[in-house]
């Protein structure tokens, strides 16, 4: 470990800024993984605590580190930001960024549903297939997606949809072509079910989004709701006037 220069235009704090930055950067300190402690870094860079602390500030500001309360200084995992070109595709974004996607079927099943999926759906009986699904970015869980048909797409619970889109499956079998997508914007508290499957403490805030899938003639093909950490998945919308 070298010493830092004292005898620098760049004061300390920078020098031990770009030191930890340049280790991060390189691997030395991964994602997720706790850097060692304030006075850890003082003896190993022979500067005072105080040096050590700026330089930490400053990593958590440039949300590089984030400090959690009792356990330590952490390098953030960052978040997978949706790519606004993908057409809301979790598939694709994961692939733009070089990431790999995986989903995982909780459950699939026809079932009784509120009145606001029901009448979306215009459904009458209140009946309709419910698909869950758990969306991973490189083995991360990042968001609870559920998704909201009517009864007449019953062969989707016969369909092999974890490696597979929905909408390429209704598009094949119906001639249904998806082309406006309206999404409204909930926070939410992740709820015993979500929090184990998303890797959350209960009660944790979450985004909810509820998008409507509709033809071009404003005909619904279906209702999604994702339930999404936003600390690990960033969901982008694109807008035009």
């Amino acid at each position: 470990m070298s010493k830092l220069k004292q005898l620098s235009a760049v004061t300390l704090q920078e020098q031990l800024y770009l030191e930890l930055l340049e280790s991060i950067k390189k691997g030395k300190y991964k994602p997720g993984e706790r850097i060692p402690a304030e006075m850890q870094l003082s003896q190993m860079y022979e500067v005072s605590r105080v040096t050590v602390r700026k330089a930490l500030d400053q990593l958590v500001k440039d949300n590089i580190l984030i400090k959690k309360h009792g356990k330590g200084t952490f390098v953030r995992i960052p978040a997978h930001v949706e790519n606004v070109f993908s057409g809301g595709s979790f598939t694709d974004t994961c692939l733009r960024m070089n990431a790999v996607p995986s989903t995982k079927i909780i459950s699939r099943c026809i079932q009784h549903v509120d009145s606001e999926i029901a009448d979306l759906l215009s459904n009458t009986d209140n009946q309709a297939i419910t698909i869950t699904r758990l969306r991973s970015v490189n083995d991360t869980p990042c968001i609870v997606e559920i998704d909201y048909f009517q009864t007449s797409f019953a062969f989707l619970l016969d369909e092999e949809l974890e490696n597979s889109s929905i909408l390429q499956k209704i598009s094949e079998r119906l001639g249904l072509i998806p082309s406006k997508f309206e999404d409204h914007f909930q926070i939410k508290r992740a709820t015993k079910e979500f929090s184990k499957l998303l890797l959350l403490p209960t009660a944790t805030p979450i985004l909810e989004v509820t998008q409507t899938v509709l033809t071009e003639n404003d005909e619904v093909i279906y209702i999604n709701k994702q339930y999404i950490n936003s600390e690990k998945y960033v969901y982008a919308v694109r807008s035009s006037k």
